[in-house]
């Protein structure tokens, strides 16, 4: 997570008018909540206000980079939201986290992006006003297991072993037809050639 930009803080200083905006994106598309009342207009989207029934845990930031996984509960009585969480299985699906300052019209005035992450538990409980609670895995549990999520190529291999070529070399050897054991036969290419 980021520190939060002066305009925010500033908004959050004066006014105290705080929101979370969320979106989970599904399969079958993105569903776009808040924490407020009413539907509201935010990245030329509307998105659907759950009151106070919607709450987001504490968002974990500081110098030991801690993993904690943020718990996002929605209590709902909407059939349309238990609908989309049945009809898609959010495990693994990304999550978008964004704390919002409104104006005293109730629209957005500033915003930033808390927290990206993917769902990785889901629990559903029905009843007259139902709850929905997502574990979500954000970038400091991702940063902890960087190498799952690390494209590797030359550099970051000479960066861990500076003597291993291998990735420089696989693309070298990429780019031109390499010689069989066969004279006139190359490997990685069906054409038969003649060595002159």
């Amino acid at each position: 997570m980021e520190s939060l930009n002066a305009g925010l803080l500033a908004d959050l200083a004066n006014s105290g008018r705080a929101r979370y905006f969320v979106r989970l994106a599904f399969k079958s598309g993105d569903v776009l909540l808040h924490t407020g009342v009413g539907e509201r207009r935010f990245k030329n989207l509307t998105w659907k206000g759950l009151g106070m029934l919607g709450t987001v845990s504490e968002i974990p930031a500081n110098d030991k980079n801690d993993s904690a996984r943020i718990r996002l509960t929605l209590h709902t009585q909407d059939t349309a939201v238990l609908a989309e969480v049945a009809e898609n299985d959010p495990i693994g699906h990304t999550c978008e986290i964004y704390l919002v300052t409104v104006d005293e019209h109730y629209r957005v005035s500033q915003s930033q992006l808390l927290e990206s992450g993917y769902i990785v538990a889901c629990d559903v409980e029905r009843g007259a006003v139902s709850q929905v609670q997502l574990s979500v895995a954000g970038e400091s549990e991702r940063w902890k297991e960087s190498r799952l999520h690390q494209r590797w190529n030359d550099a970051t291999q000479r960066a861990l072993y500076p003597d291993d070529a291998f990735f420089s070399e696989q693309a070298s050897a990429n780019k031109q037809n390499l010689p069989d054991t066969q004279p006139g036969n190359y490997i990685g290419n069906k054409r038969r050639e003649r060595h002159r």
